[in-house]
């Protein structure tokens, strides 16, 4: 018994008559016979009553139509599962990225794929690539560029990065005004924090002390405090209207970069990924045409 074999059953039963399943199906009207009695053979009974008003089921037959319907319904619930998006998908994003522009895209994809179960990992970028390459997000948003053999990616947004500041900062033109400064930064394998130290080296500037921090929000509390000067996204800092930051401009070789969205190259996208890297190609062609204008 195979599944052909019950949906032509099921079309039978359905029509009581072999001419109107085989119109249904697409095919003549003998091979929808040949099928039925293979069937009725294979189970050693008869499923119809055949007479001049049609076909009608026998007392087999109707115990057969449950589970023919049961489980063509399942064959139909196990493709959809690969056509619709549902199920799991595990995403990753910096913080900045997270703050500024996932809120809107998430609940854009969840308002058309409410059966996808979406869960969001922040972190810095180096911890985002490793998840990914071990499998434990299915893609993640981190700045780039990333060069490696087992990952592709995709640009999702250019950023500049401006120096943040407590207002009453006297305006920072070089690196040499960090002399003397507190620099406030992320943990170790953040690209912001790499390019704002890469910066300094280059400068032979060396502050008097960091404070590292977990979180952006911690970072940015004592920003504001006057504890020290941070670098950040320039949209990351442009999100907090509490007049309680001033912003500074970083030399142009070092105030630009990327984000990218990265999957691994070995995974077939799901349904569900994939449609969010349709989601987030549509928003990245719109960030660029707004640029561009």
């Amino acid at each position: 018994m195979d599944f052909r074999d019950l949906q032509f059953f099921q079309a039978v039963a359905r029509h009581k008559s072999v001419t109107k399943a085989a119109e249904e199906l697409n095919y003549v009207q003998s091979n929808v016979t040949t099928r039925i009695t293979r069937l009725e053979r294979e189970l050693k009974t008869s499923l119809f009553y055949r007479n001049g008003k049609g076909m009608t089921l026998t007392p087999s037959g109707r115990i057969l139509i449950h589970y023919a319907d049961r489980i063509l319904q399942l064959m139909n619930e196990a493709r959809n599962a690969f056509l619709a998006p549902q199920g799991p998908l595990k995403l990753g994003s910096t913080e900045s990225t997270a703050a500024v522009y996932l809120p809107s895209l998430l609940k854009a994809y969840h308002q058309s794929y409410p059966d996808v179960d979406l869960s969001l990992t922040t972190g810095y970028s180096e911890q985002l690539i490793e998840q990914v390459l071990h499998y434990e997000l299915d893609g993640a948003f981190v700045v780039g560029p990333v060069n490696h053999a087992d990952l592709r990616s995709s640009v999702f947004v250019e950023e500049e990065l401006v120096l943040i500041t407590a207002p009453h900062h006297e305006q920072i033109r070089s690196a040499g005004d960090l002399q003397d400064q507190t620099i406030l930064v992320y943990n170790a394998g953040c690209c912001y924090r790499a390019k704002l130290e890469e910066w300094l080296r280059a400068e032979g500037i060396r502050p008097v002390k960091r404070m590292e921090f977990s979180t952006l929000d911690g970072l940015l509390g004592c920003v504001k405090a006057g504890l020290g000067v941070a670098l950040v996204a320039h949209s990351f800092a442009r999100e907090d209207r509490s007049g309680q930051i001033k912003l500074h401009s970083m030399p142009d070789a070092y105030k630009h970069a990327t984000t990218f969205f990265i999957r691994r190259n070995d995974m077939q996208p799901t349904p569900a990924l994939t449609h969010f890297m349709e989601l987030i190609d549509a928003f990245a062609d719109e960030k660029r045409r707004v640029t561009e204008d």
